[in-house]
């Protein structure tokens, strides 16, 4: 799982860039899984365990920043990505063992239409089986 915020000569940013930004990705960190069983897989970002590492570590978010993970399976032409989160240190501070934060378009909310929906672990395994979520 890939890790990663945008910035620019001011800093950190705390909300999505336009279209005509000049910032930029920057990298924070990559956690790398153990084997997996083709299920879902999940990681603790202040503790990761189970056979779970960070590159570089220790992965320490902070207050302010707009971050941006997506899971990912090899590389090149044959890497495979799964859907993207956006997130920051409040929202994980919210969350709980169990729940998961995903995103959902919502065409009645503007800017972006984009909100923060939380759903526990069996749903979000759930969609993932799901094939018309996988579109």
């Amino acid at each position: 799982m890939d890790i990663s915020h945008y910035e620019d000569t001011s800093g950190s940013w705390s909300t999505m860039p336009g279209p005509s930004s000049a910032a930029t990705v920057m990298d924070d960190v990559d956690f790398v899984a153990p084997p997996l069983d083709g299920q879902s897989a999940s990681v603790r970002l202040d503790a990761p365990d189970d056979g779970w590492t960070v590159e570089p570590k220790p992965f320490v978010l902070r207050p302010g920043v707009l971050y941006h993970a997506f899971g990912y399976q090899g590389r090149g032409s044959n890497q495979v990505n799964t859907n993207d989160v956006s997130f920051s240190a409040d929202s994980v501070a919210k969350l709980k063992p169990g729940l998961v934060l995903v995103q959902r378009y919502d065409e009645r909310q503007s800017p972006s239409g984009w909100v923060d929906v939380v759903i526990t672990q069996e749903e979000f395994d759930r969609q993932g089986q799901d094939p018309t979520d996988c579109q």
